[in-house]
């Protein structure tokens, strides 16, 4: 499988006429963007904006972060299985917009009720809080959705969804025919066998409404882990739409960039071998399925003649146990395991994994969630009503979002604990 990525960077974003790169500049046509949203009854509204990385800008009610990608060759499509056919993808050439994100924001229902309410989460551009989340290093195309009333929570979890991966198909056309500035090449292709053979573990969140992933356009509840080649997470295959906790999830955009693989790619054939990825699934509800999910994933890795795996993972406590039964796995078929968890604890002398296991001993901390946090006033407010909803389980407390803001846990911060190498956040002991 051999993907050409065509990489087009972005340094300037604008509206105006047409929507167009050249030379850095995207420019976008507001009307004709916001008119493609709108075409889904639900939506009431779209309110359209741009963030730049170091403005006093604050973007709100963050639901998913989208990367801007477009199929020019191959079988498939960006995104495969949510237009048209499922196709495996991860072949051919694709163009993508460089240091750019399309965000979803919104203000979800809370008729469901329960753990899987969609909270807040927040990006500052500027300031402590922009050390929280790497999308204020980026440009950021804000789509504020707004809905209209007897829709159902299902309803309005398809069209958000949906209205992510239509904005960033929309600016993909926009470098269809451009001439390529820069091209990167991916292909696991043939090494010398005596590198270390290393496998990607992905664990994704899939539980419910409001907290799924897709793979191909489906729903990853179900699933027994899987192997995919590395390209078809760069073509889209992965699919966000986990709205819960703002800190613990992985967005589209990191499905499609996850860093850790990344690395791995770049380090292919020259430290190590990488194999491959091990999709699977976190948050099981009786812990014989975590085994069984822990289990089958260790077996994958063991097929593919591992040395070693670096496991990732997306959720919150429960989530955890697979994770570290993954690595326990792992380690008693004799694979070296490397894990990134976050921590808790508010003492700098005392930190807690919420789960771990005796082969856990290679841990890299993605630092701590109880962390207290103080964000100055931004003179800017994105992303629909300009107030926080904060505390679900009292009905929802408001807050002026333009701030000061002062929280005594980072859970309000856009991917803050994500554990996919994407963060700032780490801890060390000495």
């Amino acid at each position: 499988m051999k993907l050409e990525m065509g990489k087009f960077p972005v340094s300037d974003v604008r509206f105006g006429d047409r929507t167009s790169w050249n030379d850095g500049l995207l420019t976008i046509r507001n009307d004709e963007l916001t008119s493609i949203v709108l075409a889904d009854p639900v939506f009431a509204a779209v309110d359209l904006a741009l963030a730049a990385p170091g403005e006093s800008a604050r973007i709100i009610h963050v639901l998913d972060a989208l990367s801007v990608i477009h199929k020019i060759a191959g079988p498939g499509h960006a995104f495969s299985g949510f237009f048209g056919l499922p196709a495996t993808v991860g072949s051919g050439q694709t163009h993508t917009l460089d240091g750019l994100a399309v965000l979803t924001c919104a203000e979800m229902p809370w008729q469901a009720g329960g753990l899987l309410i969609p909270r807040e989460a927040i990006i500052d551009m500027s300031g402590p809080g922009s050390h929280y989340s790497p999308f204020s290093a980026l440009h950021n195309v804000v789509l504020g959705l707004k809905f209209n009333a007897d829709y159902s929570d299902q309803e309005i979890d398809a069209a958000v969804r949906l209205a992510g991966l239509k904005a960033a198909r929309y600016l993909g056309r926009c470098i269809e025919t451009a001439t390529t500035p820069v091209v990167e090449h991916y292909e696991l292709s043939p090494v010398n066998q005596g590198l270390p053979r290393i496998a990607y573990i992905h664990q994704v969140q899939s539980q419910g409404l409001s907290a799924r992933s897709f793979v191909y356009g489906s729903r990853v509840d179900g699933i027994l882990p899987t192997i995919l080649h590395p390209n078809e997470m760069l073509d889209g295959a992965i699919v966000s739409s986990n709205y819960v906790y703002g800190c613990y999830k992985t967005p589209t955009y990191l499905h499609c960039r996850a860093p850790l693989m990344l690395e791995l790619y770049a380090g292919h054939g020259v430290t190590h071998n990488f194999t491959g990825v091990i999709l699977s699934r976190g948050h099981h509800y009786t812990y014989a399925e975590k085994v069984r999910s822990a289990t089958y994933a260790a077996k994958l890795a063991k097929m593919l003649r591992c040395d070693g795996v670096i496991i990732a993972w997306e959720g919150g406590g429960n989530s955890v146990i697979e994770a570290m039964e993954t690595v326990q796995k792992c380690e008693q078929m004799g694979i070296q395991a490397t894990i990134i968890a976050y921590e808790f604890g508010n003492d700098p002398g005392a930190s807690l994994l919420l789960d771990s296991v005796p082969e856990a001993d290679a841990v890299i901390s993605a630092g701590s969630t109880e962390r207290s946090i103080h964000l100055p006033r931004m003179q800017r407010v994105l992303g629909g009503v300009p107030e926080l909803r904060l505390d679900p389980a009292l009905g929802g407390a408001r807050l002026r979002a333009a701030g000061p803001l002062s929280f005594d846990r980072s859970h309000v911060m856009f991917c803050a604990a994500n554990q996919v190498g994407f963060g700032k956040l780490m801890s060390v002991e000495y």
